[in-house]
């Protein structure tokens, strides 16, 4: 296994694209995307569609959102996936493409991945 340090290496986002291998996740429970301001106050939570997967990062789709800055710190909360370990994940919004329906974000990961964790699946 890679040490994180050469994982995050190839995970980060040269040009914005990730290095790793993505995952397609077919099905699975939403995340919870939160945007985060400085000292303001806190954004709502957005549920957000897990697109793919990498050790670096993710994509997501969401219905609606507040105006959003690239490099814009989020947080996003897994406790619907109990296999990342953890209950939130900080991360940077590293692009978005807004489209009339819906909007695609990929996030960073402030720490890569050491091991892709099983998402837990929708029972759409």
């Amino acid at each position: 296994m890679p040490a994180v340090k050469e994982l995050w290496d190839r995970a980060g986002a040269l040009l914005n694209q990730r290095q790793e291998p993505r995952i397609q996740v077919g099905s699975v429970q939403p995340v919870g995307l939160r945007l985060l301001k400085g000292d303001g106050p806190l954004a709502p939570w957005l549920v957000a569609d897990i697109l793919d997967l990498s050790h670096g990062g993710m994509a997501l789709l969401l219905s609606s959102a507040p105006p959003m800055e690239l490099d814009q710190a989020v947080l996003l909360d897994v406790s619907a996936h109990p296999d990342f370990g953890r209950v939130r994940l900080p991360a940077y919004l590293r692009w978005f493409v807004v489209s009339p329906v819906v909007i695609t974000v990929g996030v960073q990961f402030d720490q890569p991945l050491v091991v892709l964790p099983q998402l837990a699946q929708s029972r759409k």
